[in-house]
């Protein structure tokens, strides 16, 4: 009988112990972002938990994506770190919300429109695998062709890419450049294609800045703790009076 009530008393503690440490978890964890798809709170996940700054991602519901969350005083570090690394990467528009068709029939202009601007976004979607790049535009150029034209003049590009504090990608422009021209048609000129490099500014805190306090357990979870551990008393308080009665009708 004493080893079964040891042992009900160290489950006792274990489960009040674990609601405690859940509890205080919840309390001192802060939504950093939510709202995200998939790959934008897996991103910036990774990220975080490479500078050492503890993320959990959780799906937020059915329809409201995942949010990303960090602990109270890691708040602003964190937010200057995806600052830095450009993250999240926001979704560029789509065709359709840039250019929405009126009609059935589009005129030849919307159609190269839509074309050179498809190409724009899959050329800097490709740069921006790139490690250190933040962010990356292309902008193509494609004169009209005229049909007794024998030499029209040549396609060209620019190409504006920002990238992380102390990183230099300098040493990517020729094949930065070499991607540009051969996913143009008819580009055959890298010197048709320039690429510009922009360093963003790398973010501090503060030196007055003090990180906010964890907050004490709440009163609700002081309730929680009195509540289990009355019942784990009245629990054992009566199944040691169940034990005397059956000694004493044994006796």
């Amino acid at each position: 009988m004493i080893t079964i009530w040891l042992r009900f008393q160290q489950l006792l503690k274990t489960a009040v112990l674990f609601m405690a440490v859940l509890a205080l978890s919840a309390c001192n964890e802060s939504p950093l972002y939510s709202s995200l798809d998939e790959q934008q709170a897996n991103e910036i996940e990774a990220a975080l938990l490479a500078a050492n700054i503890n993320a959990r991602k959780q799906k937020a519901g059915k329809d409201n994506g995942w949010s990303v969350s960090v602990d109270r005083h890691d708040i602003a570090p964190a937010m200057l770190l995806l600052s830095e690394k450009g993250l999240p990467k926001e979704n560029p528009p789509t065709l359709h919300d840039v250019f929405p068709r009126e009609g059935f029939v589009s005129s030849p202009r919307e159609e190269k429109a839509r074309y050179i601007y498809a190409l724009s976004q899959e050329l800097a979607s490709t740069i921006m695998l790139i490690d250190g790049v933040v962010a990356a535009r292309v902008h193509v150029a494609l004169p009209e062709k005229q049909l007794l034209d024998d030499s029209p003049a040549p396609a060209s590009a620019s190409v504006v890419i920002i990238q992380e504090p102390g990183v230099d990608l300098s040493g990517y422009d020729t094949d930065i450049k070499a991607i540009v021209t051969d996913g143009i048609e008819d580009m055959k000129d890298v010197n048709r294609v320039t690429v510009k490099f922009f360093s963003k500014r790398k973010a501090s805190l503060p030196e007055n800045f003090a990180a906010p306090e964890t907050n004490t357990p709440p009163a609700w979870l002081a309730g929680i703790i009195g509540i289990t551990a009355g019942a784990g008393a009245a629990g054992i308080g009566g199944y040691r009076y169940r034990g005397k009665r059956r000694d004493r009708h044994v006796g």
